[in-house]
């Protein structure tokens, strides 16, 4: 059973992740027309920028929140607990963030290049607050946002093509943005208190400031990660201007789009997925992730290599001549679908799962102090390209790093008898046919 839940989740998240680009594909080459690299480099900074606020009031609860989940084995009172400590926490988390926000407007120069682009953005964090994610991820149920995701494409692809008609129209990217992840969020946090029939109630600040200070690893890690991947857009406006930012954000969002159909559904069901392997013992959940590890490795493998073939083709179908110069930045940063697959096994399946917080912190916090200072140089130097490799650079070193981390505690995530396509073939036959 277990199998095949996850077979059915990773294949209704990657249905989610297909509408949730699939849409915008469509609307790219009209938007991205009329509000050109400029306008793309502008939103996409505002957008990074909130990317903070998101992370600092997600707080890692999606990871620390679906793993308590997954590991409760239906014992409502545990799963009401969690539900209700996580929502308490953010809510302590968004007030703290409002102080934060209000003075990076004053004193943060490059994202006073359009205050009502970055405000807007920021009130979308409401619907962090309330995002459920960690609830249906930790019980497995995920086929209702494969449905949800579909309705709001189609509702965000006709509200683009009525809304934006000048340059200047990005902002109603940015409108919509808004718009659709607080009513969502709404939306799956009352659905799921009905269907999983929870009682949320809120705690005091005083446990939340606990459970907040309890869970700071997790958060911690989320964030140097940040300061490796996202960090290098910030550190990218102080150097470049927005024209050279939206050619690197295009193809970092094209990057996006195939990480998020291949990559991501697979970490997001694979994770509870192997936190119940890993509860059984420690030898079940790494002989899991050796059995799961071909398939990651196989489709994020040639998932980077279609991307390093056909960008340039890519970017002049959906972008148009104007965003000729993010083909190099794309091909540049092709891998990381294959390389970020990986650091996902090692770190977020096989770190976490096994309770080793502070070896995956100490991983990515050296990653980000390197990237962050490698970053500043590279982009000084040459500008969005430099950014391009310095991405793909910090990408492989964390990878590598934590896959010695692991060798070192004589954890070996590969086993290569598995990597015979007709062994990957019967497991997925013997998977199907379990109920």
């Amino acid at each position: 059973m277990g199998s095949s839940k996850l077979i059915k989740n990773t294949l209704f998240l990657s249905l989610v992740q297909v509408v949730n680009y699939v849409f915008p594909l469509i609307t790219i080459p009209y938007v991205s027309r009329i509000i050109g690299p400029e306008g793309y480099g502008i939103f996409n900074y505002s957008t990074a920028f909130i990317g903070y606020f998101i992370l600092l009031i997600a707080y890692g609860f999606d990871l620390t929140g679906t793993r308590k989940i997954a590991k409760a084995n239906g014992d409502k009172n545990v799963i009401n607990n969690v539900v209700s400590e996580v929502l308490s926490a953010r809510i302590l988390l968004f007030l703290f963030s409002i102080i934060i926000f209000v003075i990076a407007l004053q004193f943060f120069k490059p994202i006073q290049k359009d205050l009502w682009t970055v405000s807007i953005l920021f009130i979308g964090c409401l619907g962090t607050i309330i995002s459920p994610q960690y609830i249906f991820q930790g019980l497995q149920e995920l086929s209702v946002f494969a449905k949800l995701n579909f309705v709001k494409g189609i509702l965000n692809t006709v509200l683009i093509f009525t809304l934006i008609k000048k340059s200047d129209d990005y902002i109603f990217l940015a409108v919509l943005n808004t718009l659709f992840i607080i009513l969502i969020n709404v939306f799956l946090f009352i659905y799921g208190i009905w269907k999983f029939k929870l009682s949320v109630r809120l705690i005091s600040i005083n446990k939340s400031l606990k459970i907040i200070f309890n869970e700071r690893l997790i958060f911690f890690s989320t964030v140097v990660i940040s300061l490796y991947t996202s960090t290098n857009t910030i550190v990218l406006g102080f150097f470049a201007d927005n024209k050279e930012i939206g050619y690197y954000t295009t193809g970092q969002s094209f990057l996006s789009i195939v990480n998020s159909i291949v990559a991501m559904p697979l970490s997001t069901a694979i994770f509870p997925f192997v936190g119940k392997a890993f509860s059984i013992s420690k030898e079940n959940g790494i002989n899991t992730i050796k059995k799961i590890m071909p398939i990651v490795f196989y489709l994020t493998l040639g998932a980077s290599i279609c991307l390093l073939i056909f960008a340039p083709i890519a970017i002049k179908l959906f972008y148009g001549h104007k965003f000729d110069k993010s083909i190099p930045a794309l091909q540049i940063i092709s891998f990381l679908p294959f390389i970020i697959g990986m650091s996902n096994i090692f770190g977020i399946q096989l770190m976490l799962n096994m309770g080793l917080d502070k070896l995956f912190f100490k991983t990515t916090f050296i990653a980000s102090i390197f990237g962050v200072i490698l970053n500043i140089f590279m982009s000084k130097m040459w500008g969005y390209i430099g950014t391009a490799w310095n991405c793909l650079i910090i990408e492989s070193f964390v990878t590598l790093y934590m896959y010695f981390s692991l060798t070192k505690k004589n954890i070996y995530p590969f086993d290569f008898n598995y990597f015979k396509f007709s062994s990957i073939k019967k497991m997925i036959l013997l998977s199907l046919q379990k109920k």
